[in-house]
Order: C-alpha cells, then sequence, then structure tokens
C-alpha cells in the first residue's frame, strides 16, 4: 500500500506469514490506487475479504476501519 498499489484481488491465502514480517503473494493483478478508476473499490474489496477470514475465525476485524487506516497511509 505504501508504494500506491493494490492487491486487487486480496485473500487470506495471498498472506503469508514470514516471521514478524508478512509477505503479500500472487500479484499478477495488481493495480494503481489512484490511476484505476477503481482502485479504491479494488482496496475496500481487499479489506472486505480479508476482514471476513479474520471475522470467521474468531477475531474482530472492521473492514471499513482497515480501509480508512490503509488510507490514511497512502495519502
Amino acid at each position: 500500500m505504501r508504494h500506491g498499489i493494490v492487491h486487487g484481488d486480496l485473500s487470506a491465502y495471498n498472506i503469508l506469514a514470514a516471521g514478524e514480517r508478512l509477505v503479500v503473494i500472487d500479484l499478477p493483478q495488481v493495480v494503481d490506487l489512484v490511476a484505476n478508476p477503481a482502485g479504491m473499490d479494488f482496496l475496500l474489496r481487499d479489506c472486505t475479504n480479508v476482514a471476513t477470514w479474520f471475522r470467521s475465525r474468531g477475531l474482530e476485524v472492521d473492514e471499513q476501519e482497515l480501509f480508512g487506516e490503509l488510507m490514511a497511509r497512502a495519502f
């Protein structure tokens, strides 16, 4: 996100834990957050996908809050 790109098809299965780092994989559909008219929609969808997965495992994750945090870092 800090590079202004959005995965576009992110799910928990595209996030690997490497020690204390997270590594995002499967990047062929990456889009520019600003240049792509749907960039923010893709980011919100990515947030929703990941939040839904974590909620299904008992963790409280709010996709709107996550989206807001990522947008704040992007600009």
